[in-house]
C-alpha cells in the first residue's frame, strides 16, 4: 500500500510517535499533514523545524482533498475521531500507526526492534546514535522528539531500521492487541520485562506472554539476563539464535562501574575476554546495563570494541530521559519522564551515583489513576528513597473512564502531596536548600512547570 500513498493526513501529529511517523513520511518523499489539540507539546519543535502543518482542532474541512490516507492512534478517541469518520465516508483508506509502522518497517533489509518495559527508549537512541556515529546511516525511530543533536526518527537507508517496539494496546481496553505485534524484526534488543500498564494488560503473567510471543518471532535475540521475568523465558527460547548481557554467565557482562559528574565508566567482557573499558556521559547502572545490551548488539552486527567505544561516547541521552534542564547558581534542575516505581527509583539511584554530596528533591506526577492506583505502595515506597518528593495531581488519561477517577492519595507523611499545580511553588520556595538537585518528573505535562521552578530558584 505505502508506495502508492502521496498524501497523509496524521490525527493526533503531536503526539511523539506520530510526530516521529510525520517526519520519517515526509523524509520518505510524502506530503504530510495532521491535527491537534492547541495544546503545547513537546514535539512542537520537531514538527516546526520539519515545516509540517499543524491544523487546530478536528475539523472535518482539514482533512487535504488530495489525501490517500489517514493515520490514527488510540488518542482523540482512535477510530471514532471524527476526522477518521469522515475519512472513512470519503473512501480515504485509514490505518492505525502500530499497523502503518509495521507496513514502513516490513520493506528494510534488516530491522532491529528494541523492546523493554523500562530504558527502551534511551537503548534505542544510544543504538541509532551508535550506529550514525559508526556512519551506517541507519532509518530509525524512537520513543522521543529529540536524542543528542539528532531528531527522533529519520530515513537514511533501505537496508536497517531500527525501531522501538511498544508493548503497550493499540487501543484499550477495546482492542488489546499489543503494538509491536504488528512488526517482524531482524533482530530483537529487550531490556526487561515488567507490570506496567495495568488498562492494557491483567498482571505481570499476560505481560510477559507479550513478550514471549514477540520474542519467539525475532531471527536473532539478545537479552538482558541479569532481569528475573525476561530470564525465566529462556528455556522456552531454546532453539532460538540468542545471546545475553548482564549476568555473570552471560556473553557480555560489566564490572567496574565508576561515576564522576561527567561519565560512568565500565569494563566489558565478551564470551570470557575482557574488551576494554567504556566511556558513558549516562549514569545509574540501569544506564549501564542498557548500554551493554547496546554494545552486545554492535557486537553481534560486526563491529570491534574500539569502534564501539568511540561510538557510544557522547550520548547524552533522549529528551525527557534526566535532561538537564538549567543551572541556577548552585542547583540544578532535571527532567525525567519516569512514570512507574521502578524508573523513579533508577533515575534516583543514579542521582546519587552522580551527585552523592546533594539532596534530591523529586516533583512528581502521577500519569493515570489506573497506574496510580495498583502500583501506589510502589510509589511511595521509590519516592520516598529520595530527600524529598512533593506528588502533584494524577495526570489522567482521556481513555480513563470516569467512575476510576477516584484514586486514594499517597498516605506516606514523607511525601508531600498536593491538592494543585499552583501550591507547587509556594512550597517549594520554603523547601530548597543550596546545591539541591532537583527532578521533574511523570510522563504527563510536568516538564511545563519549568519556567516556574527556574523563576523561583532565581
Amino acid at each position: 500500500m505505502l508506495p502508492t500513498i502521496h498524501s497523509v493526513f496524521i490525527v493526533g501529529i503531536k503526539g511523539v510517535a506520530m510526530a516521529n511517523i510525520a517526519v520519517l513520511l515526509k523524509k520518505m518523499g510524502k506530503k504530510v499533514t495532521g491535527s491537534d489539540t492547541a495544546e503545547v507539546f513537546i514535539t512542537d519543535s520537531l514538527l516546526s523545524q520539519n515545516a509540517l502543518t499543524v491544523s487546530t482542532g478536528f475539523a472535518l474541512d482539514d482533512i487535504p482533498t488530495d489525501c490517500d490516507l489517514v493515520v490514527y492512534s488510540a488518542a482523540h478517541r482512535g477510530s471514532k475521531n471524527l476526522q477518521v469518520r469522515e475519512a472513512i465516508k470519503r473512501a480515504i483508506p485509514t490505518v492505525h500507526q502500530a499497523h502503518l509502522l509495521g507496513q514502513i518497517t516490513a520493506s528494510f533489509k534488516n530491522l532491529v526492534a528494541v523492546c523493554g518495559c523500562h530504558g527502551k527508549t534511551t537503548t534505542a537512541s544510544l543504538l541509532a546514535y551508535s550506529l550514525l556515529r559508526l556512519q551506517k546511516n541507519p532509518s530509525y525511530l524512537v520513543g522521543a522528539p529529540f536524542f543528542n543533536d539528532y531528531q527522533g526518527s529519520d530515513f537514511l537507508n533501505t537496508d536497517l531500521f531500527i525501531v522501538e517496539a511498544d508493548e503497550y494496546a493499540l487501543d484499550p481496553p477495546a482492542d488489546k492487541t499489543p503494538k509491536f505485534n504488528f512488526l517482524h524484526p531482524s533482530h530483537i534488543l529487550c531490556t526487561n520485562i515488567d507490570y506496567d500498564h495495568p488498562d492494557a494488560y491483567k498482571n505481570l503473567d499476560e505481560t510477559k506472554e507479550a513478550f514471549a510471543k514477540f520474542l519467539a518471532g525475532g531471527h536473532k535475540l539478545i537479552l538482558n539476563a541479569a532481569d528475573p521475568v525476561l530470564a525465566s523465558l529462556f528455556p522456552r527460547l531454546r532453539g532460538k539464535n540468542y545471546v545475553t548481557y548482564g549476568r555473570q554467565d552471560a556473553t557480555l557482562t560489566f564490572s567496574a562501574i565508576t561515576t564522576s559528574a561527567r561519565t560512568t565508566t565500565f569494563t566489558a567482557t565478551y564470551k570470557n575476554k575482557t574488551i576494554g573499558a567504556f566511556n558513558l556521559s549516562l549514569f545509574g547502572r540501569m544506564n549501564v546495563s542498557n548500554a551493554a545490551g547496546v554494545i552486545l548488539t554492535l557486537l553481534e552486527l560486526g563491529y570491534n570494541s574500539s569502534e564501539i567505544q568511540t561510538a557510544i561516547a557522547g550520548f547524552t541521552g533522549a529528551k525527557r530521559r534526566f535532561e538537564l534542564m538549567a543551572k541556577i547558581g548552585d542547583k540544578l534542575l532535571f527532567d525525567d519522564y519516569g512514570h512507574h516505581p521502578n524508573e523513579i527509583l533508577a533515575t534516583i539511584s543514579a542521582a546519587r551515583d552522580r551527585f552523592p554530596n546533594r539532596r534530591i528533591v523529586v516533583i512528581f506526577q502521577p500519569h493515570t489513576y489506573s497506574r496510580t492506583t495498583v502500583f501506589r505502595r510502589e510509589f511511595e515506597r521509590a519516592l520516598a528513597t529520595a530527600d524529598a518528593s512533593l506528588v502533584l495531581p494524577v495526570f489522567s488519561s482521556a481513555r480513563e473512564t470516569p467512575e476510576a477517577h477516584s484514586v486514594a492519595p499517597f498516605s506516606d507523611h514523607r511525601l508531600i502531596q498536593l491538592t494543585a499545580k499552583d501550591d507547587l511553588t509556594t512550597i517549594l520556595k520554603e523547601l530548597i536548600r543550596p546545591h539541591d538537585v532537583i527532578f521533574t518528573m511523570g510522563a504527563g505535562d510536568v516538564y511545563k512547570l519549568k519556567d516556574d521552578i527556574i523563576r523561583l530558584l532565581e
